[in-house]
């Protein structure tokens, strides 16, 4: 008993005997035509034809491309070249015009199906069948019409061993040669292996398509550099940022201004993080930070660096997400209804639909801050950075840092690479210099210069730095009487003060507005919580000198020592004031108005509300009065 032919490998003389009359056996049960060829031969229509060469379009180049070696070795003329597809199609045929004619007329034509069933015993039905190297002659073919020729076919298999198509040599059989066989299968593994190396170009291709799509995915810059400083690669946020998309393959000198050297970032990659760079094309600043990185063989030997870098203004919305300063107030947020509150915001919603500098004034607790977070909010930056600083909080011999920055080496202790001020972080949107009025005299005269001219240097820097930020200042000094005691200067006032904004105190809002403010402090951190009437009276007729900060303290304070969800006079911890600021009324008017008082008071059984309605004032002043009189 003979053995099993393996897939691909050529069958010796006894199993080609074998497999051929096999194969007749099969032809005959499928009731193949032994004398012409099927009049019903499945073919393919013209258009299902050039589906399929489409796709089989890469079989077909490397075929082609193997079609000119054999005819070194064979006679076009003597010779036709074929291949078939995996389901047995015929797709191409090559040789001399007569001999495609002979083949044409057996309908060994591209578009017909040449399986055993279609055609019975072929080299090409026989190989797509078992797929293995087969050669038939003369009356081996199970057809009259393949008699007189002789074919050798060889399987070509894809990936995984599965078959892609089938390479065929056929002519008369008179040049039948066992050679032939050979060479065919020895082609079909060349074509194989060509398949094989497209294959894998075309993996590490879409690698690289793949690697290109993540890189061009970064949010950040990268840009890749090899070992003679020339630009290998830069992704789509690095050419944003560069505002320039011809740098690849180009020197690093072209970036006037970026400055790296190989060998120290291959010797302390640390010190090469978080550079500052400048750069200018097409006279638009390019301002950006980065940090290099050596890139390594396998060996540690130096083949470039990498370059990751991000625009100077993402990273300021960076900052403010981390840091918590992105500003949270708007208009709708700000509570109260009384007509000098409202007036502040109306005055305040007018400054944010422009870009003038504004002068904030009030007492301490005012809301400043907030006022000026909900004008920043409602204008055209909006989306842009708002930056506070405190003027009176931060000692005057590091405030001139703190708003221009300073530049690498300044003095001992700075930053590598130098620190932006608030300015330049403030740039296109807006700056709030909070507590202006106790700024120190001679960071006044640096402030002005920068407010007239738009520009800033560090310190320790030689270049100026223009800036776009809108400027918001605010103080609860008497600027009048700083600027009269040469405290303040005057053209620094002028300057600021384009639109002026007083925000009123607390008790000057009226009962209205204290109540709402403090419900609303209330509610906030515990929804279900109310205030009792005698908590009340005493909110109302508090003169608050911390304004609402110092309200917002007492709530919450308040919401810790109550119980069952109500807000008493006792846990407010207001303490009693006998008299107000500022000397009470003296004389006969003084002693009138206080038996008016006390009269209506006793008429009413000392219902504060009825008696300052009687009495033409409102509660907050009638609690006032009632202290100042000791009644």
């Amino acid at each position: 008993m003979t053995t099993a032919v393996l897939k691909g490998t050529i069958a010796t003389s006894e199993q080609m005997h074998r497999e051929i009359a096999e194969s007749h056996h099969r032809s005959r049960l499928y009731g193949v035509c032994s004398e012409e060829r099927n009049a019903d031969q499945v073919r393919l229509t013209p258009s299902e034809l050039k589906e399929r060469l489409n796709r089989n379009r890469d079989l077909l180049e490397v075929v082609t491309a193997h079609v000119d070696e054999f005819y070194n070795l064979l006679s076009p003329d003597d010779f036709i070249t074929a291949l078939a597809d995996d389901e047995g199609y015929v797709l191409y045929l090559a040789g001399s015009d007569a001999i495609r004619a002979k083949y044409e007329e057996r309908n060994f034509a591209p578009g017909f199906r040449w399986t055993e069933k279609d055609v019975g015993t072929t080299a090409t039905s026989l190989c797509h069948h078992r797929q293995f190297p087969i050669q038939l002659n003369d009356r081996d073919h199970f057809c009259r019409r393949g008699h007189g020729f002789t074919s050798s076919a060889a399987p070509i298999f894809g990936h995984a061993g599965v078959l892609r198509g089938i390479l065929v040599v056929s002519g008369s059989k008179d040049l039948v040669h066992p050679h032939t066989l050979i060479m065919v299968t020895a082609a079909a593994r060349s074509i194989e292996e060509h398949m094989r190396l497209l294959r894998r170009n075309r993996d590490l291709s879409l690698h690289i398509g793949f690697l290109d799509g993540v890189l061009d995915a970064a949010g950040t810059g990268i840009l890749t550099l090899d070992r003679d400083l020339r630009i290998w690669k830069t992704n789509r946020k690095g050419r944003h940022i560069l505002k320039r998309d011809d740098l690849e393959g180009k020197p690093l000198a072209l970036l006037a201004g970026l400055e790296l050297d190989l060998a120290s970032i291959s010797a302390d990659p640390a010190s090469w993080r978080g550079r500052e760079c400048r750069l200018s094309h097409d006279n638009k600043d390019i301002h950006f930070f980065y940090s290099a990185q050596p890139v390594l063989a396998a060996d540690k030997e130096l083949l470039g660096a990498v370059l990751v870098f991000e625009e100077f203004m993402n990273l300021r919305k960076l900052s403010e997400r981390i840091s918590g300063t992105k500003p949270f107030f708007s208009f709708d947020l700000l509570i109260g209804s009384s007509p000098a509150f409202r007036q502040a915001i109306d005055l305040a919603q007018r400054a944010a639909l422009s870009d003038s500098s504004v002068l904030l004034l009030g007492e301490t607790g005012t809301g400043k801050e907030l006022f000026a977070q909900a004008i920043h909010n409602a204008g055209a930056r909006r989306e842009q950075p708002f930056v506070p600083i405190n003027c009176g909080a931060i000692p005057g011999e590091l405030l001139e840092s703190e708003l221009f920055g300073y530049a690498e080496g300044a003095f001992t202790g700075a930053m590598k690479g130098g620190r932006p001020g608030k300015f330049e972080l403030a740039s296109g949107g807006t700056i709030l210099l909070d507590e202006i009025g106790d700024m120190p005299h001679d960071m006044q005269v640096k402030l002005l210069r920068v407010l007239q001219t738009g520009e800033v240097r560090r310190i320790g820097g030689a270049k100026l730095i223009q800036t776009n930020a809108r400027t918001i200042a605010s103080t609860h000094v008497d600027l009048d009487r700083a600027i009269a005691e040469n405290r303040f200067r005057q053209d620094l006032f002028y300057r600021l003060n384009i639109i002026q904004i007083r925000i009123p105190p607390l008790r000057d809002r009226g009962p209205e507005d204290i109540l709402a403010l403090a419900n609303h402090f209330a509610t906030r951190t515990s929804p279900s919580t109310r205030i009792a009437q005698s908590a009340q009276d005493a909110l109302i007729a508090y003169d608050w000198p911390g304004n609402v900060r110092e309200l917002e303290n007492t709530i919450q304070r308040a919401l810790h020592l109550c119980e069952g969800g109500e807000v008493a006079l006792e846990h407010l911890g207001l303490q009693p004031k006998t008299k107000r600021r500022g000397a009470p009324y003296r004389g006969t008017l003084q002693q009138m108005e206080q038996n008016m008082i006390a009269a209506v008071l006793e008429e009413t059984g000392a219902n504060m509300a009825e008696t300052a309605k009687i009495l033409g004032i409102s509660r907050a002043t009638l609690y006032r009065k009632v202290k100042d009189c000791g009644l």
